[in-house]
């Protein structure tokens, strides 16, 4: 009984600071899943709902099908999150340069990174995978200061 109160409570309060109807299957589990979750916003989608928080150091864009279930999510970090085997791959290709920022997509059939890394005349973009193999997205010089 005690559960269901706080269950109920919970999903009270959190719904009280969306401003989306959001269904409460999809509140249920979202809060089940994050329960750490910070400043969480949510929005209505034509079949669905994207929800932004920040979690730890992390921030998250989730889109929930009307079912509760993951249609996909996208990751924004820094190289203290990556993957090591990625991180490994990348350094021994671009020994001079440092990871500024990690964009993450995640769905049911894939997992990608793109990562910018930072050298001293150029910002370049990698699209990688899992086992770190990558390939440039783009690149860019950078301003002279």
């Amino acid at each position: 009984m005690k559960k269901m109160m706080l269950t109920a409570c919970l999903i009270i309060v959190c719904a009280a600071g969306f401003s989306a109807n959001v269904n409460e299957e999809v509140l249920k589990i979202f809060s089940k899943s994050y329960p750490d979750a910070k400043a969480i916003s949510w929005t209505e989608q034509k079949n669905g709902y994207l929800v932004y928080f920040n979690r730890k150091d992390i921030s998250y864009r989730v889109v929930y099908d009307d079912d509760g279930n993951v249609v996909y999510s996208i990751k924004y970090y820094g190289e203290d999150n990556l993957s090591p085997l990625i991180i490994n791959k990348i350094k021994k290709g671009y020994p001079d340069y440092k990871i500024h920022s990690v964009v993450e997509k995640s769905s049911e059939s894939n997992v990608e990174y793109h990562i910018i890394i930072e050298g001293q005349k150029k910002l370049v973009t990698l699209k990688a995978d899992p086992l770190g193999n990558y390939e440039i997205e783009s690149k860019y010089d950078k301003a002279d200061s």
